[in-house]
């Protein structure tokens, strides 16, 4: 589990830029060789690259590499710092819960419209999904942070070391 918990993005996210090398790789080599293309190469890169985006953010907030503001709270004392940052990562999960939901909604919508991607004729809620998946282990990582800085007072900025 632990090594699941470790690798899991990381592999999700080097997998799909794997696969977008290789399908805009094979796409440019039919286009130029065979004056073809491969016509699923173009929606299956940008179906990698929505979830290699997604995926990027929440390995972000496990690494807490995530982009914030933190000259206020490099100026408060340690002890009003943990609250701070605690309020800061509060509002983020509920920012996530949310995205998570409206993740939901949209898919559904998708699912229920029955849109389909042209080239490999997938639902179009498959892609949407990303939203889902991304905003839920979002909320994981952040509640986990905010669990650390609450029991533990863990207000380091930087990447995680305890996995």
């Amino acid at each position: 589990m632990r090594a699941l918990e470790k690798w899991f993005e990381p592999v999700v996210i080097v997998s799909m830029l794997g696969a977008i090398i290789i399908a805009v790789f094979a796409d440019v080599i039919a286009r130029f060789a065979f004056s073809t293309s491969v016509s699923v190469a173009n929606e299956l890169a940008r179906f990698c690259f929505v979830y290699m985006i997604y995926f990027g953010v929440s390995y972000a907030i496990r690494e807490r590499r995530h982009m914030r503001v933190t000259v206020i709270l490099d100026m408060l004392p340690d002890g009003m710092r943990r609250w701070v940052f605690a309020l800061a990562e509060l509002i983020f999960l509920i920012y996530s819960v949310a995205v998570c939901w409206l993740g939901v909604v949209i898919t559904q919508q998708a699912f229920d419209r029955g849109k389909i991607l042209s080239a490999t004729e997938w639902p179009q809620g498959v892609l949407y999904a990303a939203i889902i998946l991304s905003g839920a282990l979002s909320a994981a990582r952040l509640a986990h942070s905010l669990w650390r800085v609450v029991a533990r007072g863990d207000t380091h900025l930087g990447p995680q070391m305890d996995i």
